[in-house]
Order: structure tokens, then C-alpha cells, then sequence
């Protein structure tokens, strides 16, 4: 019976009835390709403000860069020598030091202690994200469409809070405010900075 089918009355669109309740196309995204998904992922797009971050110059990596934010102001400062790479803020705060090696290392300054970079960017099993936890929460590193998005990851349905691009001559982070908020700002700095290095994380 058409009228008490669960499926029908939440929404579902069912190509092989002609009869159902829903007429044609994907009931929640109509006339659109539907992206590959993580878990329920939604389509990309921001639930808040966005600030860009630029890393630059990026040829042919982004290990000796500075990081331009909002107002074309400097935000951190990206060198590399003697096997080390060194983040630092304005007035040269070290912020955070990346060891490169067989195992590269990663300590974020108030953030993240010493830790092997593949662990704290934990490749899942199928090789399609990265998991990342900052602050006691989880967050995920997904490839798509010529970038890297930045999700929440938990219980509630996943969020998208930023991306990392390339174009010629420079690296683009964005992130929302709210993930700014939340504490992300750092972490996300060196996250771009292991994915675009061109050196395996391990």
C-alpha cells in the first residue's frame, strides 16, 4: 500500500513506481549531479563567513613562504632548513615545527605536542580522508573536485569549514569563521603546509 510506505512518506524518490508521491529527480537536490559523498556529506558550501588565507610563493612547494590572511596582512612566516620547517607568527613566535624525515613529526605550539604527522593526520582505510583532532575533536581532510576540504566529524551530520587550492603561484586556505572560532586557524596552517610540501607524510 502506496499511502503507509515509510520510505514514501519521508521523501524518497522511487524511479520503479510511477505512482509514488515524488515525481521525478532527486527530492532534495533537483536537476543536479549528485557529488560522490563521505558518510552524508552535503553539497559544498559555507554556513558562515570565509577568510582567505594565501601561501605564497608556492613553486615548486610552499616550504619557504609567507602566509597573507585578511587585509593582505602577514599571519605566519613558512621557512625550511637542516631538515626542519619552522611556522611562525609575526615578531618570529614559533608556532609550529615540522621534522621531515622517514617519519616526519609534527608539534603545534599549545595545540598538538610532538607527534608523528601520519598519526595526527591519520589516513583512513580506504585511503579517501584523513582524520584530523584538534582540540579533543575530530575532524576530516577530504579530496574533491581540485581541492581539500576541511569537515566536522561526530554525530551530527558533517559541516564544511574549509579548503585548500592551488593555482600558479601560491596555495589558497579558506576557512569559516566559525571553525577560526573553534581554534582551527593553526592547525589548518600546518595541515596545508604537510599536504602541499610534495614530501611523504608517511
Amino acid at each position: 500500500m502506496f499511502g503507509s510506505n515509510p520510505y514514501a512518506a519521508g521523501g524518497w524518490y522511487n524511479p520503479q513506481n510511477p505512482l509514488s508521491i515524488n515525481g521525478g529527480g532527486h527530492p532534495w537536490f533537483p536537476n543536479s549531479n549528485l557529488p560522490p559523498t563521505f558518510g552524508a556529506l552535503p553539497t559544498a558550501n559555507y554556513s558562515s563567513s570565509r577568510l582567505a588565507f594565501e601561501f605564497a610563493p608556492a613553486q615548486p612547494d610552499i616550504l619557504n613562504c609567507t602566509v597573507d590572511g585578511p587585509n593582505r596582512n602577514t599571519y605566519f612566516r613558512v621557512a625550511t632548513a637542516n631538515g626542519a620547517t619552522v611556522i611562525m607568527k609575526p615578531r618570529n613566535e614559533g608556532m609550529a615545527r615540522i621534522e621531515w624525515g622517514t617519519e616526519p613529526s609534527v608539534e603545534i605550539r599549545n595545540i598538538i605536542p610532538r607527534a608523528n604527522a601520519s598519526h595526527w593526520l591519520r589516513l583512513s582505510q580506504d585511503q579517501s580522508h584523513r582524520t584530523m583532532v584538534v582540540n579533543g575533536r575530530n575532524y576530516v581532510w577530504i579530496p574533491r573536485g581540485g581541492a581539500i576540504l576541511l569537515l566536522s566529524a561526530g554525530p551530527t551530520p558533517p559541516a564544511e569549514l574549509g579548503r585548500i587550492t592551488r593555482s600558479s603561484g601560491k596555495v589558497t586556505l579558506e576557512l569559516v569563521s566559525d571553525a577560526i572560532q573553534a581554534g582551527l586557524l593553526e592547525a589548518s596552517v600546518v595541515a596545508t603546509v604537510l599536504f602541499q610540501s610534495g614530501r611523504n607524510m608517511g
